[in-house]
């Protein structure tokens, strides 16, 4: 904490973590709820959206209706291609769940800082320091020896999905960027996700009829749109109204970490020795990359 923080900014920087915290762990559990369930993947992604933000909604009616009703076309336009960003990022990293292992999937996804910094290079000019261009290249390898690695195991389409998913990942933050510091995090949450689950509706009817394949999964739909969304993303976009974006995109690497525990405890799924060996190289990767970018940019001044 800086000298010249006032006692409001500390409390507000302490929620911001502890929300870090939570989301960190939160989202650790997708991947291991989607393993569990029998529906199809883009059923899934629909259902998962369409509950969370209809968990969202009380939240937004009761806090932003002011700002929801000021909302103009060109802002729901932008909030809409955000919504569109997101629907294909979880439709090919839930589908990538089900064809890969849940390591590959969870870290491969998680490359989408390295994605952020090149949009950001190539449309807006936000060139980065020479230390982020070399974690790009670390985190480049690390990938291709993870593909190297599943090219005989009949698995290297899921992982191509879940690289897929970074890179609409890295698309849905940079669109939504300047959206959410102008935004609330309700309003900025009910109108993404609604979007979202629009674009996700006809795909789930002409994959299953909007058909889940067991009523356990019900129970996992809940659990995915309560615990991954609520407290996992909805708690991400939070905390960037209070913490540094560096933080919040480094806090992202718990999440594999996590996943990858847990399907080894649950699913006696044991990574292999190149994925072992490219996964250290990612993070590096992305860790220099974010931080390298995070110098450039400026603080987040999203609302709370």
């Amino acid at each position: 904490m800086s000298a010249g923080e006032t006692e409001s900014e500390r409390r507000d920087a302490t929620r911001g973590i502890a929300a870090v915290v939570i989301a960190v762990t939160a989202v650790s559990t997708s991947a291991i709820l989607i393993r569990y369930t029998d529906t199809a993947p883009l059923t899934i992604s629909f259902y998962r959206l369409i509950l969370t933000t209809l968990m969202v909604l009380p939240w937004a009616a009761l806090k932003c209706r002011d700002e929801l009703r000021g909302l103009d076309r060109r802002t729901i336009l932008r909030l809409a291609a955000t919504g569109l960003a997101l629907a294909v990022h979880f439709a090919l990293w839930i589908a990538s769940v089900k064809m890969t292992k849940v390591a590959n999937s969870v870290v491969l996804v998680t490359t989408h800082p390295l994605f952020v910094a090149a949009i950001s290079a190539f449309f807006f000019k936000e060139y980065t320091k020479k230390i982020a261009l070399l974690g790009g290249i670390l985190a480049g390898a690390g990938v291709v020896i993870m593909f190297v690695g599943d090219l005989s195991g009949g698995s290297i389409v899921g992982d191509l999905m879940a690289f897929g998913g970074g890179l609409t990942a890295g698309i849905y933050i940079v669109m939504g960027r300047s959206e959410r510091k102008k935004l609330s995090t309700g309003t900025y949450c009910f109108v993404v996700y609604g979007f979202c689950t629009l674009f996700l509706a006809p795909f789930a009817f002409w994959e299953t009829g909007f058909a889940v394949a067991a009523q356990d999964d019900w129970l996992y739909l809940i659990a995915m749109a309560a615990v991954c969304g609520i407290l996992g993303h909805t708690l991400y976009n939070y905390a960037l109204g209070s913490v540094p974006a560096f933080f919040v995109s480094t806090s992202l690497l718990g999440e594999p970490v996590g996943s990858s525990l847990m399907a080894a405890f649950l699913f006696a799924e044991i990574p292999t020795g190149m994925t072992l060996l490219g996964i250290p190289l990612i993070f590096v990767g992305i860790i220099l990359a974010a931080w390298g970018s995070a110098r450039n940019a400026e603080p987040a001044e999203a609302p709370t």
